[in-house]
């Protein structure tokens, strides 16, 4: 790859390396890539991606002008600034040997990609290890994870806490696990302790951390970014992963990313970009490599945010099937650099740093913002105009409901068959986005139910299916004052949504609804957002989630 490091004896083969962090890329996405590094180095991306030019998108511009600071790629300064403070707060919370003890897990509730990066760090850590807790994440208003936590008093007395952002949903969860660890009677001193809030100063929530007496930790506003910030750093140290460590690996790649020759991070983000400007939209993530389970999941959102959609990423794992097709590209975590069309190899700390500045490159390329803030989600709503069902598949009280106003769809007389008009409609360069309003764990939520319908659906239409929870992947949202606009992966989307009863809600304080309202009221008005886009989108709604699933599961097998 030029510029890179050539093996002259495989033509259609290129590899950059940085320490032991390599690239590679075969033909076409090596040509692909080829013809975008060239305006690259013309506008000195990788100096002013190291300089945090503000110049270099519309939101940087604005911050700089009010005097903000922002998440930006692959930087290790904002989280080892907070190294000492955040040592300082674990050491408190494990020395203090009165009662209830020591925590004995985390929890972190926040959204976006810094917190799935921080789940990355932890798992890559090895929870269970000698000194390191598991890390639990709420992302979305499921109830499913705090009933849990609910229903375990002896576990609420260990847990500590960060919340991490200031984004409504995060505040939500905020005021719900004070409520739940107050119930399960934690003294108020050790709340004062193990409820850490990791904001920018200014912020709503760190104004409430400070009137409370809890721990604040200052970082820069939210952003695509933020795997090296305190948003993934703070929850991560305090559950035992050394973060010191992590990021001398990151600042070890640095150097690399500011030079336009041998940039692994210019390559991969040249790649990416490339790939999608000559016509290859669509990312297949596999390969993952068993030292840094969560890797790749954390890349596909980092990359989903980064570049506002324009980029669609499908993790193959599971068992989900992908068929090869022109507009798809594999790119392997440790795979095979002589077959697969892209790899990233190395260590975690530079696989964090590279692919954010890969995300970063690509934006730039395909005219995305990642510095802008997180979108506005489509308005609450309890209505998702589509009036009553079109039709109900089972038992009462075990059925499925329908939902839908494309004409087509609402004719199918059966599951099975309304599953088979859906794939249908999918068509060339086009994907299905399953989004899940359930409860994502493997083990006791529907994780694995959802991953095998969707594995069955991709199998029917032969095209990619992306798999997202509760909204935090490619749903409907509107960036302030543009309403509209948004996620530009939706005009290559057709949609189904999956939505639920709960059998025990968790009640919000000081308000009339409970969490499962809350989330099915953002389903609802992420389907009419689709629907207001011009995309095909079906809703189904399992009056019992588990016996839902398994009757969804058999029509999408073309049973009963």
């Amino acid at each position: 790859m030029s510029p890179g490091n050539r093996n002259p004896g495989v033509a259609n083969y290129s590899s950059v390396a940085a320490g032991d962090t390599v690239v590679t890329a075969r033909r076409p996405l090596k040509d692909a890539a080829e013809r975008v590094l060239g305006r690259l180095w013309i506008d000195q991306v990788p100096v002013r991606l190291a300089s945090e030019d503000a110049m270099l998108w519309p939101s940087a511009a604005t911050a700089e002008v009010e005097g903000r600071r922002l998440c930006w790629p692959g930087q290790p300064g904002p989280g080892r600034a907070v190294l000492e403070q955040v040592a300082g707060l674990r050491r408190r919370m494990f020395e203090d040997a009165a009662e209830p003890g020591p925590p004995t897990r985390v929890v972190l509730a926040g959204r976006g990609a810094a917190v799935r990066a921080a789940e990355t760090i932890v798992r890559a850590a090895g929870p269970g290890a000698p000194g390191v807790l598991p890390l639990t994440v709420l992302d979305d208003p499921e109830p499913g994870p705090l009933t849990r936590l609910a229903a375990d008093p002896a576990g609420l007395a260990g847990t500590a806490v960060v919340v991490a952002g200031d984004d409504p949903v995060t505040d939500t969860l905020r005021r719900v696990l004070l409520e739940t660890l107050r119930g399960a009677s934690v003294p108020p001193d050790v709340l004062a302790r193990r409820f850490v809030t990791v904001a920018p100063p200014d912020s709503a929530a760190a104004k409430a951390a400070v009137e409370a007496g809890r721990p604040l930790v200052h970082a820069p506003a939210q952003t695509a970014f933020g795997a090296l910030s305190p948003y993934a750093l703070v929850p991560a140290a305090l559950a035992g992963a050394d973060a010191a460590a992590l990021l001398d690996g990151a600042a070890a790649v640095l150097p690399a990313l500011t030079r336009p020759e041998d940039n692994p991070g210019l390559v991969l983000g040249a790649i990416l970009g490339g790939a999608v400007r000559a016509g290859r939209g669509t990312l297949v993530l596999g390969g993952y490599p068993a030292a840094l389970p969560g890797l790749a999941g954390w890349a596909a959102r980092l990359l989903d945010d980064a570049t506002g959609g324009r980029l669609t990423t499908v993790v193959q794992g599971g068992g989900l099937p992908v068929v090869p097709d022109p507009d798809l590209f594999l790119v392997t975590l440790d795979g095979r650099p002589h077959q697969d069309d892209a790899t990233v190899t190395g260590p975690l700390p530079a696989q964090l740093v590279i692919w954010e500045y890969a995300a970063a490159v690509a934006a730039y390329l395909l005219g995305g913002d990642p510095l802008a803030p997180p979108p506005r989600r489509a308005p609450l709503t309890v209505d998702d105009g589509t009036g009553e069902p079109v039709f109900a598949d089972g038992d009462p009280g075990r059925a499925v409901e329908v939902h839908t106003t494309v004409p087509s769809l609402a004719e199918a007389p059966d599951l099975a068959r309304l599953l088979d008009g859906l794939a249908s409609m999918v068509g060339p360069r086009e994907h299905l986005a399953v989004v899940a309003y359930l409860d994502p764990d493997e083990t006791r939520g529907q994780g694995t139910q959802v991953r095998r319908l969707a594995a069955l659906l991709a199998s029917r239409c032969d095209r990619p299916v992306t798999v997202a929870w509760g909204g935090r992947g490619p749903v409907p949202e509107e960036p302030p004052g543009e309403p509209g606009t948004g996620n530009d992966q939706r005009d290559r989307g057709v949609y189904l949504l999956v939505t639920g009863n709960v059998v025990r809600d968790v009640p919000v304080p000081d308000r009339h609804h409970g969490l499962g309202m809350l989330q099915l009221a953002r389903a609802l008005g992420d389907a009419r957002a689709v629907r207001a886009d011009g995309r095909p989108v079906v809703r189904l709604h399992l009056e019992n989630r588990w016996a839902g699933l398994a009757r969804l599961l058999d029509a999408a097998k073309g049973e009963g």
